[in-house]
């Protein structure tokens, strides 16, 4: 099976998706990566230093050129900052995806974020090879109504599911989001202006 190739380069207006770079390390650092807060149920220690991001992004390089592990950034296209990172595991006929929203820029330019994610997502599940997207969460964090303001389901709890080690935690508990496909349904046919379909409201 042919690996599973998503644009790299997405935009709104507002909004532009596009794969981490080097000269992104400080401001990823900065504004996601090393924050307490924003990486806290996160299953991935938080960043000390700038060479743990930049290894991020060679490992983000790496990604894309295999097709296993793709990362985007949000930035802000009016002032070049960042508003989220998005990350997709394609395994076909299934993909994982998950979010870091940064806690910087004002609820505005996160709405718009998501805005963008929601129309990603329904593209995503929209081509031929992906059926199932799912997405795991804490179940003691803060993401829970936002998946479902998304449009994913939950669909189970898993127990011990993933480290927390920047809570000080061996192993937690997360719940299961998923949003499928039937496979009786036509996938749509790729098309590159799906970000300029109907316009949809911002959560």
């Amino acid at each position: 099976m042919m690996p599973f190739r998503p644009p790299q380069l997405i935009e709104s207006d507002e909004i532009l998706l596009r794969p981490p770079a080097p000269e992104d390390a400080q401001a990823l650092f900065d504004e996601m990566l090393s924050d307490a807060e924003t990486m806290r149920y996160l299953p991935f220690p938080r960043h000390t230093t700038l060479d743990d991001t930049l290894a991020y992004i060679e490992e983000s390089r790496r990604g894309w050129e295999s097709g296993s592990l793709l990362r985007w950034l949000l930035v802000d296209k009016a002032t070049g900052n960042l508003t989220a990172l998005i990350q997709l595991e394609p395994r076909p006929p299934r993909a994982e995806i998950g979010v870091i929203i940064s806690r910087q820029g004002g609820s505005r330019k996160r709405r718009a974020g998501l805005q963008v994610l929601r129309k990603l997502i329904k593209w995503l599940l929209a081509q031929p090879a992906i059926y199932r997207l799912y997405a795991c969460c804490a179940t003691d964090g803060p993401a829970q109504s936002a998946m479902e303001r998304l449009g994913f389901v939950l669909e189970a709890k898993l127990t011990n599911y993933e480290s927390r080690p920047n809570m000080g935690v061996v192993v937690g508990d997360s719940y299961l989001y998923v949003m499928t496909r039937s496979a009786a349904v036509p996938p749509a046919t790729p098309a590159m202006r799906w970000l300029a379909s109907e316009e949809e409201t911002p959560a």
